[in-house]
């Protein structure tokens, strides 16, 4: 068994370093502090919206991701792949941590081709973490995206959620009428 405590100042001695840190283990620090999703004010951060013809536009924010931060600082258009002539589909607008390649990013998970479509599962693995911000309706033959056609998930924790810290805001309402009656 081995105990570990983070972080100090490292002191050196013969050349060397007594202690070496690396990213790994400011993440798993930051990790048990911040959880994953888009950070919630202004409400805008990450927001997908309809662009011009088959483009979306995600704007500016920033999102958090197993003690990774992303920051978006213009506005990213992303294209989306042509309507087929027979059938829907629906694609996913993700960001991502991708352990292997050392890097963050924002972009479009096609959909497979149905009748009736279903947006594609997130990644989760120990190589790459994908958060969904938005999924993208693509029934045939349409030639543009509108607004109409993109559903924000941003505020779903199963597919995104909003960054929360160590202790999560609470529902205090119960409580308080509680309290309320209590005083009275």
């Amino acid at each position: 068994m081995a105990i570990l405590g983070y972080f100090f100042n490292a002191v050196e001695s013969g050349g060397e370093y007594d202690r070496v840190y690396n990213a790994e283990d400011v993440t798993s620090y930051l990790d048990k502090l911040v959880g994953n999703g888009v950070f919630p004010n202004p409400s805008t951060q990450l927001q997908v919206r309809a662009g011009s013809g088959m483009n979306v536009i995600v704007g500016t924010g920033q999102g958090w991701i197993n003690g990774h931060k992303m920051i978006n600082t213009a506005d990213l258009t992303l294209a989306i792949d042509s309507s087929d002539v027979l059938l829907n589909r629906i694609d996913a607008v993700v960001f991502y941590v991708d352990f292997d390649a050392r890097e963050m990013g924002i972009e479009v998970k096609k959909g497979t081709l149905a009748s009736t479509p279903t947006a594609p599962s997130m990644t989760r693995t120990s190589t790459r973490y994908e958060l969904c911000l938005a999924q993208i309706s693509v029934p045939k033959q349409i030639t543009a995206i509108t607004t109409a056609l993109i559903t924000d998930t941003r505020g779903n924790s199963n597919l995104c959620g909003f960054v929360q810290g160590l202790i999560q805001q609470m529902d205090s309402t119960t409580l308080f009428a509680q309290w309320q009656s209590q005083f009275e």
